[in-house]
């Protein structure tokens, strides 16, 4: 299972642990094999820092402490409107944490030595990786029950059981699925950002889409009539602001709840401090809206997710156990702009199959997968 913790008001995933689960008895070129993501991909060990950052952390004992402080709002950093969001998540996140490391769930403390390697195993796996582009444009899935491995122009990619996928410019959805409706679709949109726009260079990523290109996606024609949307969403106002009240409002859905995926170290701290002197926190947001007069049990405000982040950027934990509760069994559900498969769901965007690539994965006995 992809859940090791739950509460009430969370839950604490392993993205890892889900591939080991989902990629037993791979039909590859050679006959069955387990597989599971490379376990340098999710081998975030400290903070995520600069390495100059590094150095400056490890002067001496105080500085480390005043890094990863909690009190370090007191330090002079000024208050925001997200004050209030920010304790309400950190709070949740203390406890189901807590609750985790009763469980052993987490390493222990990183030494000096983590800290000055500054997830060096991890930033070197994505970035040897990053530089190949996965834009293809063809239509693809797996109607077995168990995953294979499958050449696609020339590369092998891992596939999930029962999928299907649809690699193309997500403005071509319409004709693609061709009047299928679903239980659950989840959007990851490139939001207009720096970060992505420096990433788009690298051939990661989705081409970037205004709001109102996001607006434009049929998505209300692509609901059953109890439908539930996910939409991931920056922390930022704009974007948030856009989610509510714009797109939700253009396909017909109210808005039901906000989740917070709270992306912590292997040791069970924050990837950086809740309060901080400049925009960036350790967690994103997923908000849920569903259709007008919907039956179903919704998703319940302020829920949090906790995982360890891959180092690839925008790599999403996988939600389906999750959603299992919010959903009608054996549901129908849809990816967009989706950068991973999952078993039994449609995935769409011209980046659906960059993180299926083989080389991302490994054998259970740690032998990568030639290529």
């Amino acid at each position: 299972m992809s859940i090791v913790c739950r509460t009430d008001k969370g839950w604490v995933v392993s993205h890892y642990d889900y591939t080991k689960k989902i990629y037993t008895n791979v039909l590859s070129h050679s006959g069955l094999i387990d597989l599971t993501y490379n376990k340098n991909l999710f081998n975030i060990i400290t903070p995520l820092m600069r390495d100059r950052e590094v150095r400056n952390f490890l002067k001496d004992v105080s500085e480390k402490e005043f890094v990863l402080s909690k009190d370090l709002k007191r330090k002079g950093v000024k208050s925001t409107l997200f004050d209030h969001e920010i304790k309400s998540v950190e709070n949740l996140f203390i406890e189901i944490v807590d609750l985790a490391k009763k469980k052993n769930l987490f390493l222990g403390e990183p030494s000096e030595e983590d800290y000055l390697s500054n997830n060096r195993d991890a930033r070197e796996f994505a970035e040897r990786l990053s530089s190949v582009s996965h834009k293809l444009i063809c239509k693809g899935g797996n109607n077995s029950a168990s995953p294979l491995i499958a050449t696609i122009e020339g590369r092998d990619y891992v596939i999930p059981s029962s999928c299907l996928f649809f690699s193309c410019d997500i403005r071509a959805i319409e004709q693609k699925l061709d009047g299928s409706r679903y239980d659950f679709v989840l959007l990851d949109p490139p939001w207009r950002n720096k970060f992505v726009r420096r990433k788009k260079l690298l051939n990661q990523g989705y081409d970037m889409l205004s709001n109102d290109d996001i607006k434009e996606i049929p998505i209300s024609k692509m609901l059953n009539n109890n439908g539930l949307v996910g939409v991931w969403c920056t922390n930022a106002p704009s974007h948030i602001e856009s989610v509510k009240e714009t797109l939700f409002e253009k396909w017909g859905l109210e808005y039901c709840a906000t989740w917070f995926w709270v992306k912590v170290t292997r040791s069970g701290e924050p990837i950086c401090p809740f309060y901080r002197n400049h925009s960036k926190k350790p967690y994103e947001r997923i908000i849920f809206g569903h259709v007008c007069g919907h039956n179903n049990r919704v998703p319940e405000e302020n829920k949090i997710i906790v995982s360890v982040p891959s180092s690839v950027h925008s790599h999403k934990p996988p939600l389906p156990e999750i959603l299992s509760d919010y959903l009608p069994n054996k549901p129908k559900c849809i990816e967009l702009f989706a950068r991973y498969l999952l078993p039994g769901w449609t995935s769409v965007g011209d980046q659906v199959l960059s993180l299926q690539y083989v080389p991302y994965f490994e054998t259970d006995a740690s032998e990568e997968v030639s290529k």
